[in-house]
């Protein structure tokens, strides 16, 4: 018989893979086959450039990376690859609606050739910035290298996401990947999120960073960020802030290490069940609050088990 934990586990699985395809509106199997999808008549089959003015993209994958990326043409072209045949039916289908391209990995209703992956590459023309991106996979790595949008939103259940990017909210959701993000123009929010995989940000200004890790570690990495928070159950969290206004750090069996720089100054609040507390000795401590500074900036540390590192910057 299963243990209670493996099927805790399996339940908690089996639900953000559920909640991960509702929330990016992914193609789904059901029986062997892709769950049909809206408006299939008005779909086109197979590669294809387009010409026409492309402000939001929409991409549902199954098996296979995708990747985004800029080049010199003028056309926004839309490439599949694969090591087996590709079958009319299994051809990618196409819609531009309106200024919506929309993107299916098959036939509505197809059923896949087994352990036939497709790769597919969506190559943008220079200068072009998106109003709205939204690509998901269910097994396969995404590639977003250097993609311009206002609004940028990734998914993949069982691959990593590569955004660097430039886009006014990012978010990012992964099953079992890994998640780097990296973007250095002003970022209004930052959301990612990976239950098995670890997460890394670097960035330059961020107005909102929330992170969320189940067993995998978490990196972060801001310059300037308004709000920062980052939450691991078994993993480890580590963060770097050169400016912040908010904190909040929290693991239950993972350690925390923060580097934090001491202009104009912070409070921070620092709680641990069973774990160590290390902070740098020029901080002022009263109690649970440990002050650098002017006190301004504000920050929360807590963990169950798991020790936390308190460093100011250049130390």
């Amino acid at each position: 018989m299963k243990s209670i934990q493996s099927m805790r586990t399996g339940r908690i699985v089996s639900a953000a893979v559920l909640l991960l395809a509702l929330a990016f509106g992914a193609q789904m199997i059901f029986g062997g086959k892709i769950s049909g999808y809206e408006h299939a008549e008005k779909y086109t089959a197979g590669e294809t450039d387009i010409s026409g003015t492309v402000r939001n993209l929409e991409i549902d994958w199954l098996n296979g990376k995708v990747t985004l990326k800029y080049h010199s043409g003028n056309a926004l072209e839309l490439r599949e690859t694969s090591l087996k045949t590709i079958s009319g039916d299994m051809q990618m289908r196409w819609w531009l609606d309106g200024d919506i391209l929309r993107i299916k990995y098959a036939k509505s209703g197809y059923k896949p050739v087994p352990d036939q992956e497709k790769e597919l590459t969506v190559s943008v023309p220079e200068g072009c910035t998106f109003q709205n991106v939204t690509v998901h996979s269910t097994s396969g790595d995404l590639d977003m290298n250097g993609i311009r949008a206002d609004n940028l939103k990734l998914g993949s259940t069982s691959g990593d996401i590569l955004a660097l990017a430039e886009a006014g909210n990012i978010e990012a959701i992964a099953t079992s990947g890994n998640v780097l993000v990296q973007t250095e123009e002003e970022t209004g929010a930052v959301s990612v999120s990976s239950t098995s995989g670890t997460i890394q940000i670097s960035a330059g200004h961020v107005k909102a960073c929330d992170v969320t890790s189940t067993s995998g570690n978490v990196s972060i990495d801001i310059r300037k960020a308004d709000r920062v928070k980052a939450v691991s159950t078994s993993g480890t969290v580590s963060v770097a802030l050169t400016e912040f206004a908010s904190l909040d750090a929290s693991t239950t069996s993972g350690g925390i290490t923060a580097t934090l720089s001491g202009q104009p100054g912070f409070t921070a609040e620092i709680h641990t069940l069973n774990g160590k507390i290390d902070c740098d000795t020029a901080l002022s401590r009263e109690g649970s609050r440990y002050v650098c500074g002017d006190g301004s900036a504000k920050a929360d540390f807590s963990t169950t088990s798991g020790n936390i590192r308190l460093m100011r910057a250049g130390q």
